[in-house]
């Protein structure tokens, strides 16, 4: 469990303290490229770690991020004209470009000399990966761009999309250090054999990466467990890949990797470095199917409010099977509210549990992977955990170091001692990596798996133009 005191530095994102100040040392996702549709269109309506703002896209296509508030009287600007370079407040006319300079104002007859003492709060923006980027920190702390390979990938190579949700950044965060849920929480009750593509295969859970298998269901029961049915082949052992003894967890720059490491039965060494997380708040669980890697982005929008950004990439062109299973079959990506980002199964209406399904055929009763996720997630003791009413168990390993990382750099930070890993932008781009050695050690292969994890993956003739700071 966490002290009062740790649980609210670790959820509170605002400005101004230790957690919100050590996410703002990072250039975070704010936005999907295709809500600016292109230039001067209709100004976008954000809020993101407790700040209200408007995004809009000026007549030359570069993002402004901006204050939402006109500093004359406060009106907003998600209502202003966007057109002829900049965005322009209906209520007085006061224009701002995307760097938040006041270029005009028009209902005073000192205004072409007072706009010069005008300027509102505006944040560097990047467009990368069919993303918006903005970096909300200190002026003279402003990182290089994170090297993420899928960034450098053609359009055609990924798929990203958005959807909110009801609770705290960081609870809805640690369910991907989580390896002990996804037996339960994701499986069928005819030991998935109706489901082969079942999240447990697909490394949903935490763990679920390369050579490493969470659990075989279709095995069978052993006759002394108690529960055959609730239970089955679901009970953790000592001996699981994912348990504490058999992984151990290591910081590598801006990232922290799970280590695994056996010997094959003709001798071989094989060691995984699985990739688990890269500061503060990037988590790639794992390959989504054969060919595609993903990625979870969750940025706070306030303290009980989240917007998860959910990647998936491949080397090659995704195919228009591939696009619509992402788009329309529900399975990895939930269905929207139609003009919104919230999902239409809820938290409002019990995420359309189905009680008969849970009875004979799902365990959760709830319809897809993401949904059994979202409904344990947004109501851990209401929207905000408080963490003091916690029993953790050391199936929950990932859990703490994930907590005790971040809660050491946060409240170093606050100490006046500056994060390293926002300028260590080309961690960014270390991966999942196996090895087989013929001789040598465990430790060896470790260590070559280590290595093997920092080489680039995406071959030199795929890689588009390098993304650019475009305000």
């Amino acid at each position: 469990m966490l002290s009062k005191e740790d649980n609210q530095l670790i959820t509170d994102t605002n400005s101004g303290t230790p957690m919100g100040e050590l996410f703002r040392r990072f250039w975070l996702p704010v936005a999907l490229s295709q809500e600016l549709p292109g230039p001067d269109s209709i100004p976008l309506r954000l809020r993101i770690m407790s700040e209200d703002l408007v995004a809009f896209r000026d007549s030359d296509g570069r993002v402004g991020l901006v204050d939402k508030y006109c500093p004359h009287r406060g009106a907003s600007l998600f209502f202003g004209r966007n057109e002829e370079g900049g965005l322009r407040c209906i209520y007085h006319g006061w224009k701002f470009d995307v760097t938040g300079n006041c270029i005009d104002v028009p209902n005073a007859p000192e205004g072409e000399t007072y706009k010069n003492k005008v300027k509102i709060k505006s944040y560097p923006v990047v467009e990368a990966g069919d993303l918006i980027w903005a970096y909300m920190g200190p002026k003279d702390r402003q990182p290089p761009f994170p090297e993420f390979e899928w960034l450098n990938l053609p359009r055609s190579h990924r798929y990203v999309t958005k959807f909110q949700l009801e609770c705290n950044w960081l609870q809805a965060t640690e369910g991907d250090f989580d390896p002990s849920h996804a037996r339960f929480l994701h499986s069928t009750m005819d030991n998935n054999q109706s489901n082969p593509g079942n999240a447990l295969n697909q490394g949903a859970g935490a763990g679920g990466r390369v050579g490493v298998n969470q659990v075989n269901l279709a095995a069978p029961i052993d006759p002394s467990e108690r529960y055959p049915r609730a239970v089955g082949n679901r009970r953790f052992k000592e001996t699981d890949p994912t348990s504490a003894s058999n992984m151990r967890l290591e910081d590598i720059d801006a990232a922290f990797f799970s280590i695994a490491a056996s010997e094959l039965p003709d001798g071989r060494k094989q060691a995984v470095a699985g990739l688990r997380w890269h500061m503060p708040m990037f988590c790639p669980p794992g390959v989504a199917r054969p060919g595609h890697f993903s990625a979870n982005m969750r940025v706070p929008v306030d303290n009980e409010r989240l917007m998860f950004f959910r990647l998936r990439w491949s080397l090659n062109p995704m195919t228009d099977e591939d696009l619509q299973e992402y788009k329309l079959g529900g399975y990895t990506h939930p269905e929207m509210v139609p003009g919104t980002w919230r999902t239409k199964a809820n938290v409002h209406n019990d995420y359309e549990i189905d009680r008969l399904a849970q009875k004979h055929f799902s365990y959760s009763g709830i319809k897809t992977f993401p949904l059994q996720d979202i409904a344990m997630m947004e109501d851990q003791w209401g929207p905000l955990a408080d963490r003091r009413n916690e029993h953790l168990t050391s199936m929950d390993y990932q859990i703490i170091y994930l907590r005790r990382r971040l809660l050491r750099t946060a409240k170093a930070l606050a100490q006046g001692v500056e994060p390293d890993e926002p300028w260590m932008s080309e961690s960014y781009r270390y991966h999942t990596a196996q090895v087989v050695l013929d001789s040598g050690t465990l430790e060896d292969a470790i260590e070559q798996a280590k290595l093997k994890a920092k080489e680039p993956v995406v071959p030199s003739d795929l890689k588009v133009e390098a993304p650019k700071i475009s305000a």
